[in-house]
């Protein structure tokens, strides 16, 4: 069994209050936010290297709102999707 398994059973058995401080605390590491820091600075580099290679979509005033529809929408199946995964 991997440390993250066993780090994951021993979090399934806190009640739900110490499961929260167990969030908060990680949340609050540096690890964790070295992690997150390093994520969007790859997610910003892939979409100037996007911009540069041209693939981009404009949107004008007429279609701003379908692309908000959109958005919610697949926001919404990933929701359910994401609930029908959990045990």
């Amino acid at each position: 069994m991997s440390a993250v398994e066993k780090i994951k059973l021993a979090a399934a058995e806190l009640g739900p209050d110490e499961q929260y401080e167990l969030f908060r605390w990680w949340t609050g590491s540096d690890a964790f936010r070295q992690r997150q820091l390093a994520a969007l600075k790859n997610d910003i580099a892939v979409g100037i290297t996007s911009l540069d290679n041209g693939r981009y979509q404009t949107y004008q005033d007429t279609n701003v709102m379908q692309l908000a529809e959109d958005i919610g929408r697949v926001g919404r199946e990933r929701l359910v999707t994401n609930a029908a995964l959990k045990p």
